[in-house]
């Protein structure tokens, strides 16, 4: 294993030490994130890790520039979004964050191809255990497609979150 993915993994693991992702140990949804991100690269793999590290621990950007370098910083950077209030307007605001995004600068490109993997691991989560929480990823999938799907860029994973959500939304009619 690459000594820069196992940095991640454990910086990840010791900030996030105690916090839960449902009934699992929070590194149980990085770990699943970094296993779909891996097609996608070594970068992805970390940033996968440190996805979350700013929103939900005391971890400053710069700790993140200082061991994993710019170009990481910034792809967990545009991933960040600090704002205090309710998951509803955290997720509007990094919704206008990542649509302002290209995907042409690696940066861009390893923030949108995680967040998408991200998504994928949550809303499959959601189905299976929290189907109160798989609706609301079902109303906010167009907002959140239109912010994130560049086209050619991790084409799999979207196509495995469309009939996700297609699914779901077949499996709820009557």
């Amino acid at each position: 294993m690459n000594n820069r993915l196992s940095l991640a993994r454990s910086f990840a693991r010791t900030r996030h030490e105690g916090q839960m992702y449902g009934e699992f140990p929070f590194y149980v949804h990085l770990d699943q994130v970094e296993k779909l991100g891996e097609p996608y690269g070594l970068n992805v793999m970390i940033v996968s890790h440190l996805q979350s590290l700013v929103d939900d621990t005391t971890t400053h950007l710069d700790e993140l520039y200082a061991e994993f370098g710019e170009t990481i910083a910034l792809a967990v950077s545009y991933l960040t979004c600090t704002i205090s209030e309710d998951r509803h307007h955290r997720t509007i605001k990094q919704n206008e964050t990542l649509s302002t995004l290209e995907g042409f600068d690696e940066s861009e490109r390893l923030a949108l191809i995680v967040k998408t993997c991200d998504q994928l691991v949550d809303a499959k989560a959601s189905r299976v255990f929290f189907p109160e929480r798989f609706v609301l990823y079902q109303k906010n999938y167009a907002e959140f497609r239109d912010a994130v799907y560049r086209p050619g860029l991790c084409e799999k994973i979207w196509l495995d979150l469309d009939r996700l959500m297609e699914v779901g939304t077949l499996l709820g009619r009557k």
